[in-house]
């Protein structure tokens, strides 16, 4: 199995929203993303799935040291060596892959936070420089505007996360709302594990309230995008996940409890309209 080949079962093993939009690329570009996105998910399985903070602190410090190889040497992973081409080829700043790493060993260093200040970090790190380096990748001209539309996005794809991901996350013992903002709201820590009469409408006033930041953070990336059609069309995969994530806000937004009960998803059907109209407004508009 060559490097690529390898690169590809991972982003198809993830079965992620992120992967499909991959489809949309020249060869080349999609390459890069398959291995980008191949060296994120490995790097999160080593937190998420190690046997003890130990073995995961090996983990994240054995990344660290293929970054320094994809950089200054050869790195000996598979991954690593294909995405080392991909990172020299499109001249993709180490920082972003450091900040990333960073951000995956926040989770092992913390199980809340205590302000938004504070989460506006974590998400920064583990999915806004996924997608400073993207657009590298996806051949956006790195400009201050451009980037500061991909770190909107990123906040705004990782805050719907945060909000449908809330019962698995506490499963694995972490909890990304904010605990300032759960004080404001009268929810206590307890009470996103078991809903009570009492505690439903602090809730609800909690998932309202961070449901408009990613809102918000939507506005904000749809109002960075360039305005003509060829820029845009540059732009496409990463509207067509947001348009995806944004949808999802719909559902949440109309019975929010409904995140204690299930993985809020979008059916093949509703993904294909997304992508028919996004098509259909950047080329035949």
């Amino acid at each position: 199995m060559t490097g690529q080949k390898e690169c590809r079962r991972i982003c198809r093993q993830s079965r992620s929203n992120f992967t499909y939009t991959f489809y949309f690329l020249q060869k080349e570009k999609r390459y890069a993303l398959e291995a980008f996105y191949a060296f994120c998910r490995l790097v999160d399985d080593v937190v998420d799935e190690a046997i003890s903070p130990e073995k995961a602190r090996e983990g994240i410090s054995y990344w660290r040291t293929q970054l320094s190889k994809m950089y200054e040497g050869e790195p000996d992973h598979i991954v690593a060596q294909v995405l080392r081409v991909y990172l020299k080829k499109f001249n993709v700043p180490r920082e972003y892959l450091e900040e990333i790493l960073a951000g995956c060993e926040m989770d092992l260093n913390r199980r809340e936070y205590a302000t938004f200040s504070d989460l506006d970090l974590y998400m920064y790190r583990v999915a806004s420089c996924v997608g400073l380096v993207s657009i590298y990748f996806f051949g956006i001209p790195p400009t201050l505007e451009n980037c500061e539309t991909a770190v909107s996005l990123g906040k705004a794809l990782q805050m719907t996360n945060i909000l449908r991901d809330i019962r698995s996350d506490l499963i694995r013992g972490r909890i990304y709302l904010p605990m300032d903002d759960m004080e404001k709201c009268g929810v206590h820590p307890t009470d996103l594990a078991r809903i009570s009469s009492q505690s439903e409408l602090g809730l609800l006033d909690l998932l309202h309230l961070e449901m408009r930041r990613a809102r918000r953070y939507f506005d904000e990336a749809v109002r960075g995008l360039p305005e003509d059609k060829r820029s845009l069309r540059l732009w496409l995969a990463p509207i067509l996940m947001g348009r995806v994530y944004e949808k999802i806000l719909d559902p949440m937004e109309r019975r929010p409890l409904r995140v204690f009960e299930e993985k809020i998803t979008l059916s093949l059907i509703q993904k294909l309209q997304i992508i028919a109209k996004t098509v259909r407004e950047l080329y035949f508009v």
